[in-house]
């Protein structure tokens, strides 16, 4: 069990990252790099901070479930695709070395950052470079990567999604986040489940982090209506390239 400074730094980036979670994205940003600094190896630390935001990816399925049709071939295809990415992305996660996802880290949370703060140009990015060669099975492995991406670490996973809708269907804005978000909840369940299967979550830590994202959340969504996004966005991806800096010269320059 953490010490009472680290239980609240956990809570606070909780908190925070709930908030940012419902405001704008990269609430890992917030939770990830707080686990590792309260003493969690680089693996369980990724593991508990998708754990304590995945109640609030669940959380909103819920009202937009019914936004989108189960019955269709590409929906049902789509969901497959990310519970098999999903898991594989989470076992890759539990069979990788402390040390060696250590000096993943840096690169991830770069991968992530520049997803964040580029995310409008990332679907006109993929368009230009596929648009023409647009054929089902190159969707579907983006897809399945990005589920592999989503339940190794995840960061970003909503820019990816909505990127790959935007190149390769003609679905409205409102269903392809709607799907977006029963994708990315359902891959995030199975991700979880095989943390918890596989002892890789740190639950003193994880649980004290979730009990600050709930009521971050909560306040994300009280926020959203009286906050400019942008400006959080912009908050947001400061703190994100700087999380990056510092991770980098951690483990590259700091580690022996």
């Amino acid at each position: 069990m953490p010490d009472a400074l680290h239980m609240l730094m956990l809570f606070a980036a909780g908190l925070l990252g709930g908030a940012a979670n419902a405001l704008a994205g990269g609430g890992t940003f917030f939770t990830f790099p707080a686990l590792l600094e309260a003493g969690l190896p680089p693996v369980s630390a990724s593991a508990s901070s998708t754990f304590s935001l995945w109640g609030g990816r669940v959380a909103a399925v819920v009202p937009q479930w019914r936004v989108i049709d189960v019955r269709q071939r590409s929906v049902r295809a789509r969901i497959i695709t990310a519970a098999l990415g999903g898991a594989t992305g989470a076992v890759l996660l539990m069979s990788t070395a402390q040390r060696a996802f250590m000096f993943i880290v840096p690169w991830l949370l770069l991968f992530a950052t520049a997803l964040f703060l580029f995310s409008h140009h990332v679907g006109s990015w993929l368009h230009r470079a596929l648009g023409q060669r647009a054929h089902g099975w190159l969707q579907r492995l983006l897809e399945f990567a990005a589920a592999v991406y989503g339940g190794y670490f995840g960061a970003g996973l909503g820019v990816i999604m909505l990127s790959i809708y935007a190149v390769f269907t003609d679905m409205t804005p409102n269903i392809a986040n709607a799907l977006k978000n029963v994708v990315t909840a359902l891959l995030l369940t199975i991700a979880v489940s095989i943390f918890v299967v596989s002892g890789g979550i740190v639950w003193g830590a994880a649980l004290i982090t979730l009990a600050g994202a709930v009521p971050g959340g909560w306040l994300g969504g009280w926020l959203s209506a009286r906050v400019n996004p942008q400006l959080m966005r912009g908050i947001i991806g400061v703190a994100a390239v700087l999380l990056t800096v510092w991770y980098f010269y951690k483990v590259y320059f700091l580690t022996p």
